[in-house]
């Protein structure tokens, strides 16, 4: 059994836990930190929270710390919750047995108070170290306990930017239709999380080699190897995950959006004079994405966010792009419910994944975007891009231009939003006015 040393201090923080841990042990009990805290600790990663395993039985737990609540999690363990600390009892009758039963190597590690030594029956440290995500024991058999761990497995494989250990990746694509068994809110829980890690594109990469893309995201696997057409040199494939890799951790939605952004491609595609195109496969994703997510448990706000991030990225801003340009992409944003950042770093990394244009927008073509829209959101430039914009409501056309109450209400702002777009000039009180009463004389 292999050992290393892990200083209290790393674990001081979390006193509630240490104290739990001590009063196990003073009664007798053989008590350990395990899991995710060893792991982090190894990798100089801050520690969210310590969990505690132990020998006592959750009866045991409850009798020597009064109050405490018992709750049943997974498939068959016990967890008490004391004062927030989760104590689990051991899976078997030992630390090792327990351990065992455990995911993956590197969480299948515990360390000991009494002697500061990291308990590592798998080789964890070794495959940390290594960037080397493996089940613990026989891989089939920790699969079969919970097919949840396939997707965890491949999280972990983007968290680190590491890889699949062989005979795990084998596994995994033997018992790869087990994931639909998963209940869609934990596969969710799981793509957040890989997308917030250090290489997206490698929680999708390892859903590929292992057999799981065609459960997940049927339409992707079938970009792997497909020509990007005459705009791009990499694959469809490529490019998708090259735009994934190229947003920021902090926007895990929006990485999501780029791993998806292209996947309808392949059902697009056109000859034209200068080669491949894909003509509309930003408006046939849209609602292909919205499917997924809504069947992977993804909420109607997330939904909404990814499928537009897919509609609207193939819109652009350029040196020839007009000012009148600008506010109608703004406007179907806002239409979105998109915010334009939001949208513009999509467009800045769907810039950067294509290797044909050799590292993306230049800073001065970035600047010339942010610059147009600024000029555009201007409070002096008076443009509006939804109805709320207006300097006039539905209520001054009833009250003040006599329209009646009713649907030539709705068109008629419609169409004054229309000529504001064009001429945000216009967008004064007065002139509204007197331009609703002249389209409502075209209603009637």
């Amino acid at each position: 059994m292999n050992k290393m040393n892990i200083e209290p201090e790393a674990f001081a923080a979390h006193t509630m836990a240490l104290t739990v841990l001590s009063r196990l042990r003073a009664q007798g009990f053989q008590a350990v930190v395990a899991g995710g805290a060893v792991r982090d600790s190894l990798l100089g990663r801050p520690v969210r929270e310590l969990d505690i395993a132990t020998s006592a039985s959750a009866r045991e737990v409850t009798a020597l710390f009064a109050g405490a609540r018992v709750e049943e999690v997974g498939r068959s363990f016990p967890l008490v919750l004391v004062n927030g600390v989760e104590v689990a009892t051991f899976r078997g009758k030992t630390l090792e047995e327990d351990l065992l039963r455990r995911d993956l190597t590197f969480n299948a590690m515990a360390w000991c108070p009494d002697t500061h030594a990291v308990i590592d029956p798998w080789g964890g440290a070794a495959d940390l170290e290594g960037r080397i995500v493996r089940f613990t024991g026989d891989p089939a058999a920790r699969i079969q306990e919970d097919p949840l761990r396939l997707l965890r497995a491949a999280r972990f494989v983007a968290e680190l930017s590491g890889r699949m250990a062989n005979e795990s990746l084998d596994a995994m694509a033997a018992a790869a239709a087990v994931v639909a068994e998963v209940a869609p809110e934990r596969i969710h829980h799981e793509i957040i999380k890989a997308m917030a890690g250090e290489t997206p594109s490698l929680f999708f990469e390892t859903l590929r080699q292992g057999g799981l893309l065609r459960y997940l995201f049927p339409e992707m696997e079938k970009s792997v190897g497909h020509d990007g057409g005459f705009h791009h040199d990499e694959t469809v494939w490529e490019h998708m995950m090259l735009a994934t890799d190229a947003i920021s951790p902090k926007f895990p939605l929006l990485r999501l959006a780029m791993a998806l952004h292209d996947v309808a491609k392949p059902q697009c595609v056109d000859m034209g004079k200068n080669g491949i195109r894909f003509l509309d496969h930003e408006k046939k994703g849209e609602p292909l994405v919205d499917v997924y997510l809504e069947r992977l448990g993804f909420s109607n706000q997330q939904r909404a966010f990814v499928s537009k991030i897919v509609r609207h990225h193939m819109r652009r801003i350029d040196a020839d792009t007009t000012p009148k340009a600008v506010r109608r992409i703004l406007r179907d944003l806002h239409d979105s419910d998109l915010p334009w950042r939001d949208w513009m770093r999509g467009v800045i990394a769907d810039g950067k994944a294509n290797k044909k244009k050799q590292g993306g927008y230049s800073l001065a073509e970035i600047r010339l975007m942010v610059d147009a829209v600024y000029a555009e959101i201007s409070p002096k430039k008076q443009s509006a891009f939804s109805l709320a914009h207006l300097a006039v409501s539905g209520t001054d056309l009833i009250t003040q231009v006599g329209i009646p109450q009713g649907p030539v209400v709705g068109r008629v702002l419609k169409a004054l939003l229309d000529k504001v777009i064009e001429s945000p000039e216009l967008n004064d009180k007065e002139t509204l006015l007197k331009e609703a009463a002249l389209l409502a004389g075209k209603q009637a």
